[in-house]
């Protein structure tokens, strides 16, 4: 994956990031080389917490579900309003990370990680719901506009041409785990509703001392003053932008649907499932969209939505098939194709809204 972020898409800074332009008057001794991998190593820590937390609740709906009395849009909704505070944060603070630097802004993001956790702790209605979902949409969009080039800007010269594609990994890993820990803490723990929340908050509170620690990449002469400018398409690209617009929500919202409709699906034809199947089923949604972008991040843009939109298609016609026979393996598979279609759909949608902007390598954004 290419070390840009999101900002540098989008802020006119249209310079892409290397490691040999991060790296040039690096310090190559064993101290520093120490620090760089300590500084690396809770970055990535830090993304695949922050990222678990997106997909984390996915099995717990189903107990708001039961004390709420929510009904499967709802539930939906409340997975979907995660994607307004995600463009929020890319919108907001798509420049912030030059005026203020890299460790700043993470700490942002772990702060609203933090924030989304109490929240959720203290739960007990849907308003609450959509706030917590809405602060962890904030926290991704931090990341997703900022990890990767603090990732790059941190590592130690000979674990640099990797930096990006760790973290890579690491979105794909938290991701994948999120869901898997969510079924777990369903499965096995009394109070599943407080005590996920409760453990997660006090490792982002680790973390973000831990950040604290951590070597700031970006120098002071190298700051810019802020300026907040609004992305806007270029008039002649409007309707392009508006086509991919709708595929990127379409796609989120399938995402959705799925997390939604999972636990009742399961409640219906399998009700002694447990919450880890859920998890799992869900995992492999989220898992099949970050695979997708890593995989075929070289695809053609034109091949890359024509293929995202025919196998999310076929998602959705397996999703029907296993709704009307009661099939888990049919809605499994439902479940990853699903996945793989959004990956490469939105993938590629920010890829061709990127190279429109300003012509800089695109780095995809994680669902």
């Amino acid at each position: 994956m290419d070390a840009p972020t999101h900002a540098d898409a989008f802020d006119g800074h249209p310079d892409e990031v290397t490691c040999d332009d991060v790296h040039a008057d690096r310090d190559d001794s064993p101290a520093t080389d120490m620090g760089s991998g300590f500084s690396l190593s809770v970055t990535l820590v830090s993304v695949v917490a922050v990222m678990a937390h997106t997909a984390l609740p996915t099995p717990v709906y189903a107990i708001y579900r039961r004390e709420f009395g929510l009904t499967t849009l709802q539930v939906t909704e409340v997975y979907a309003i995660y994607a307004l505070g995600v463009i929020a944060a890319l919108v907001l603070f798509n420049s912030l990370s030059h005026t203020i630097g890299r460790r700043p802004l993470l700490l942002i993001g772990l702060i609203c990680s933090a924030a989304s956790n109490a929240v959720f702790l203290c739960a007990d209605s849907l308003g609450h719901l959509f706030v917590a979902r809405l602060l962890t949409g904030l926290a991704a969009g931090t990341f997703m506009g900022t990890a990767t080039v603090a990732a790059v800007e941190v590592a130690p010269r000979r674990f640099a041409p990797h930096a990006a594609v760790g973290a890579t990994a690491a979105n794909i890993f938290g991701l994948g785990i999120g869901p898997v820990i969510g079924g777990l803490g369903t499965q096995f723990l009394n109070a599943p509703e407080h005590q996920l929340f409760l453990c997660h908050l006090a490792a982002v509170m680790v973390l973000a001392v831990l950040l604290l620690t951590t070597r700031e990449p970006l120098p002071r002469d190298a700051r810019v003053p802020f300026r907040w400018t609004a992305p806007k398409p270029p008039s002649a690209d409007r309707l392009t932008y508006a086509g991919l617009t709708l595929t990127g929500v379409s796609g989120m919202a399938t995402l959705g649907m799925l997390a939604g409709l999972t636990p009742r699906f399961l409640d219906a034809f399998y009700p002694r499932s447990t919450g880890l199947a859920a998890g799992l089923i869900v995992g492999g949604g989220f898992g099949g969209s970050a695979l997708a972008q890593l995989a075929f991040r070289r695809m053609t843009i034109s091949r890359g939505l024509a293929a995202g939109a025919a196998v999310m298609t076929a998602g959705l016609f397996l999703l029907t098939a296993a709704i009307l026979f009661g099939s888990g393996v049919l809605y499994t598979c439902a479940a990853v194709f699903t996945g793989l279609g959004q990956g490469l759909a939105i993938g590629r949608s920010f890829q061709e809204i990127s190279t429109r902007t300003n012509g800089t390598p695109p780095h995809p954004p994680r669902p």
